[in-house]
């Protein structure tokens, strides 16, 4: 089963509400793919969204951990001022924490208050 949530965010944003919040209900999050860190040195990466010669799109790849392993895995895409979430479940996380994880994600996608601070 996968989870998929669209945001009217601009990822980064989008990643960081996610981090944060995740982070504060005692979760940990290691980000272990960054697109935008990856195309640092890529002077001229042609965007196949938009047509530009420096891609303005990014990708990041989530994991996240609860008290158990294996961690839950958050794949973010955004362009555009939108940011795609998919919760895969390929990993098999604990339930609690694939519930804990999209709750997370839909009270993003609803405009619930994250945490403050």
């Amino acid at each position: 089963m996968v989870d998929r949530f669209v945001v009217t965010m601009d990822c980064q944003e989008a990643v960081s509400v996610l981090v944060r919040t995740l982070e504060a209900r005692g979760m940990q999050v290691y980000r272990s793919f960054d697109l935008r860190s990856a195309l640092a040195s890529l002077p001229d990466c042609d965007c196949p969204h938009h047509g530009t010669a420096q891609c303005t799109c990014h990708y990041a790849v989530l994991l996240v951990y609860g008290d158990t392993p294996p961690p839950a895995l958050v794949i973010a895409h955004g362009r555009d001022g939108r940011t795609w979430f998919t919760l895969s479940e390929a990993n098999s996380p604990p339930a609690a924490l694939r519930e804990a994880v999209s709750e997370v994600l839909v009270n993003i996608l609803h405009g619930v208050p994250a945490v403050s601070g």
